[in-house]
């Protein structure tokens, strides 16, 4: 296995505090040093000092992107993975990749990097830090819409902390060295005001000590967080402040999520992705448990898991009642410490009665569906089981067994490259070169890739990971007609440690 490269962060609290130039300047030694570095990508602020720190070092070719019209440049990681470098410059953490990129983010460009064994050195600011995201929108009245996981800076090999005096910062923006006049003075008339410099500069220094003090713990303590999350807006909010106490405590959250009845309309689905992937850049570990009393579902889970600390969200249903959802929680899991976190985004959601009539006259229907993705699952989990027994073909087994249980065809990217067609589709496509890519893609980096994914999403499937002892295997699911719903992700999910087992 390629041993993985490091990666470098230059920190700062706002745009103008150095943290190009500290990061170019420190380059330049390196080069001294003699050690090969190249700029990746630099992002062209005109700034005459950054621009005159960069003379001499080699710079990658761009990749040009038109996009409505308009001529976009972007990093090309296909070159930086081609040229290997002992060093690379990727400036901007943060940014989201052109459409047509290989990667919608370009945070996952550097980590396709790092895991292919190139030390990469990067720049990012506080605000753009998931897991600070509504603190920063509260004290700046700024939504900051390019965000990067938690758990890319937490985990970051070195952070050079980049500072400078709210002051200083804007004395530098009135003399025009950050942005030119006409912007300097908005920014001046907005973000850059002194209140909001010194809030982000606090919350900077507090977060890297945050950083130093889950490195030297190793992410693990004996409180066990967890929060309860549903399809609803509000559930982003719960999240953040379940991560938030694991960085107080020192430790890990997870996420449950009750399915009901497996019935999720495409708002609700989309939500439901959105906040699973923020589970995930947060640094969290996401569960999925099928049943109709959530309250038991989730006690279950806690008393198993040793949860301590249950996050939950207020709900406005259970005004008026004799004994609410969180009453219920309360009297169920006397032991667990419980958050109750009310939702700002309250609106009215009292039943008419005709509707109340309508899920009277469809309850079967909705609970039908919900048995049925429960059984879907175990179903699937015992064939994989039984038929692996009188195998000796594992991967063959694998996909037949998912090809038949999802509808679709499915391959198994492993040692050894297995197909299965679903109604007889033309397997050819999965030996396509760019195909092919994809799935030594997955394998290499442990993430996601293909159609409905974030990384190379034009590709005719969709390429899932499963860690094993022995390596990652890409098991792939042909989406030529349509995505694979978040249902069936779901599903799964729920089957992946059975199969990292067989595999």
């Amino acid at each position: 296995m390629m041993e993985r490269g490091k990666l470098k962060i230059f920190f700062g609290y706002s745009a103008g505090v150095g943290k190009t130039y500290a990061m170019l300047k420190a380059a330049q030694e390196a080069k001294q040093e003699g050690l090969d570095v190249v700029i990746g990508y630099l992002e062209p602020h005109d700034r005459p000092e950054t621009l005159q720190m960069a003379e001499g070092l080699e710079r990658l070719p761009l990749r040009t992107f038109h996009y409505k019209g308009i001529q976009l440049q972007e990093f090309d990681v296909d070159a930086a993975l081609a040229r290997r470098p002992r060093i690379l410059l990727v400036d901007e953490l943060a940014h989201t990749n052109a459409a047509g990129s290989k990667n919608a983010k370009r945070y996952i460009d550097v980590e396709e990097l790092v895991g292919s064994g190139i030390e990469v050195w990067t720049t990012v600011n506080v605000q753009h830090i998931e897991g600070l995201h509504d603190l920063i929108d509260a004290a700046t009245s700024v939504d900051v819409s390019e965000r990067i996981p938690d758990e890319i800076f937490d985990y970051a090999d070195e952070v050079v902390l980049v500072d400078i005096e709210p002051a200083a910062l804007i004395e530098r923006m009135r003399e025009g060295k950050i942005y030119g006049k006409t912007r300097a003075a908005t920014a001046l008339e907005n973000f850059f005001r002194t209140e909001h410099l010194s809030t982000l500069r606090e919350l900077y220094m507090r977060r890297n000590a945050d950083r130093i003090e889950k490195q030297n713990h190793n992410g693990q303590r004996k409180t066990q967080i967890l929060v309860l999350i549903s399809p609803s807006p509000s559930a982003e909010k719960n999240i953040h402040i379940a991560a938030r106490m694991a960085e107080a405590y020192h430790c890990r959250f997870s996420a449950l999520y009750v399915e009901r009845n497996g019935d999720l309309s495409d708002q609700s689905a989309a939500n439901l992705k959105r906040h699973m992937r923020l589970v995930k850049d947060l640094g969290g570990e996401m569960v999925v448990k099928y049943g109709e009393d959530v309250v038991e579902t989730v006690a279950d889970y806690a008393r198993i898991a040793g949860i301590t600390d249950l996050v939950i969200g207020k709900t406005w249903q259970s005004v008026g009642k004799k004994m609410g959802f969180e009453d219920k929680f309360i009297a169920r899991m006397p032991q667990v410490q419980i958050l109750i976190v009310p939702d700002s985004t309250h609106i009215d959601c009292r039943k008419s009665a005709i509707r109340e009539l309508f899920e009277r006259l469809f309850l079967p229907r909705r609970l039908l569906q919900k048995y049925r993705t429960a059984n879907r699952t175990l179903d699937i989990h015992n064939v994989i089981e039984r038929e692996i027994q009188n195998s000796n073909l594992p991967e063959q087994t694998i996909a037949d067994v998912l090809c038949r249980a999802f509808m679709r065809s499915t391959a198994v990217f492993g040692a050894k490259d297995t197909f299965s067609s679903w109604r007889e589709e033309d397997l050819s496509f999965w030996t396509a070169p760019n195909e092919k890519a994809v799935a030594e893609w997955v394998k290499k980096n442990s993430r996601p890739a293909g159609r409905g994914s974030e990384t190379l999403r034009e590709a005719k499937a969709l390429y899932l990971p499963v860690m094993t002892k022995h390596g990652t295997v890409a098991v792939a699911f042909s989406c030529r007609d349509s995505k694979l719903t978040v249902t069936d992700r779901l599903i799964f999910s729920q089957i992946v440690p059975l199969l990292s087992l067989i595999l």
